[in-house]
């Protein structure tokens, strides 16, 4: 069960998809999005677009995947999610902060098909130089989810990397330690290169490791904003 009391919810598909655009129905989802239990929300939006698959591998695609074709052949997508920063740290690795169950909702919008991502799979993992990076820091976002194809797995990714043997831990980088960043940052982390900050989608067969992904998207440089959530 996750460190949150809210139960997570199930994947589907949302029906307002058909008559709204991604962008105003992110906007309208936060709204719906169910009641969160801690004491220190925030909602974390982008939106970018990423490079269709070609007419062929449209076609090679099976039909249980959770996007339709014309979804996948819009080159459009966003996301929606609610976290908590007040999650404590799990990940022992004194530069390394593990936050599972701070993720309480996320919802991903493809092409015009939205869907609700169950959170019990998900977590935020913020690195300071650590895991033996002292060179990199870096902020990860993910959510996993069965699907009827496979496993999906659905991350913002953000990346500050310097030269081999530069030390980042502490005080010498972007992020002062393995805290979860301010919601700022959490949008929009300073990086060396700004491609080192992306989206990236990728359905899994289930039990092919090592094999191609099924379905695998990415965009740099997304559009990512973040902001708390006030109590009406």
């Amino acid at each position: 069960m996750p460190l949150h009391s809210c139960p997570p919810r199930r994947l589907r598909r949302s029906l307002l998809a058909a008559v709204l655009s991604p962008a105003a129905l992110a906007l309208a989802s936060l709204l719906s999005l169910p009641l969160v239990c801690n004491a220190a929300p925030f909602a974390l939006s982008g939106n970018g677009r990423f490079k269709p698959p070609t007419a062929e591998q449209l076609a090679a695609l099976p039909a249980n995947l959770p996007f339709t074709r014309a979804d996948l052949a819009s080159g459009t997508w966003s996301f929606q999610a609610r976290y908590d920063d007040s999650v404590p740290d799990s990940d022992p690795d004194a530069w390394v902060g593990g936050y599972v169950g701070a993720v309480q909702a996320f919802r991903l919008v493809v092409g015009s098909t939205a869907i609700d991502l169950p959170v019990s799979q998900s977590e935020i993992v913020v690195s300071d130089g650590g895991q033996g990076f002292t060179q990199r820091e870096s902020m990860r976002l993910e959510v996993k989810a069965p699907v009827a194809a496979g496993l999906l797995r659905m991350a913002w990714v953000q990346l500050n990397q310097q030269p081999a043997g530069t030390d980042l831990r502490g005080i010498a980088g972007v992020l002062r330690s393995d805290a979860m960043p301010a919601a700022a940052a959490m949008a929009q982390l300073p990086a060396a290169n700004p491609a080192d900050r992306f989206l990236e989608l990728r359905i899994d067969q289930p039990d092919a490791a090592n094999a191609a992904p099924l379905l695998y998207l990415s965009t740099s440089q997304p559009t990512v904003t973040a902001s708390p959530i006030t109590a009406p």
